[in-house]
């Protein structure tokens, strides 16, 4: 009984992703990349990964599995599905993430704000709610490198399955 225990604890700690350990060497200058505080655009000011930044933007973990070069077309995208612009009845319009609705208010990060502004906005005050036409995803802009991109890549792959092989720069060429 005891030997069986021992066994299934032990099978279920090497099963489970090497997050607590230290990323490799691509992966840890993506680390530095998504939560570089000196950038107003780093990733973490959307998007969360563990528990560290802002959950505004989508959990970057669901699409780590896609090819590389399909992420790198989702992280440069200059429109993205999950903005909207929000139109109040006093005619105030800003880009916005809906983070939550129901019958009395929508709870939404004001994506015009750096840090986005979470804000929780009465439904009747709302005119509408319509697809986003002018915000860009930041990315877009900032003039990230191919090898930039691969290290933020490697970086998301390690945090959602403590993947360790890295991401060749020359894919997303």
């Amino acid at each position: 009984m005891i030997r069986s225990m021992v066994f299934a604890v032990v099978l279920t700690l090497v099963a489970l992703p090497v997050l607590a350990a230290d990323p490799p060497a691509q992966a840890a200058r993506g680390k530095a990349i998504f939560f570089d505080a000196s950038k107003k655009t780093q990733c973490a000011t959307c998007h969360q990964l563990g528990k560290e930044g802002t959950p505004v933007g989508p959990d970057l973990t669901q699409i780590a599995r896609v090819a590389p070069k399909a992420f790198e077309i989702s992280m440069l995208s200059t429109r993205t599905v999950y903005a909207k612009e929000v139109e109040t009845k006093v005619k105030q319009k800003f880009a916005a993430m809906i983070a939550a609705e129901n019958d009395k208010e929508v709870t939404l990060y004001n994506l015009n704000e750096l840090p986005p502004e979470k804000m929780v906005v009465p439904r009747d005050s709302i005119y509408a709610i319509r697809d986003n036409g002018t915000w860009k995803h930041p990315p877009e802009s900032t003039g990230y490198t191919k090898e930039q991109i691969a290290d933020v890549i490697a970086f998301i792959r390690f945090v959602a399955s403590g993947d360790t092989k890295g991401v060749d720069p020359a894919v997303l060429k």
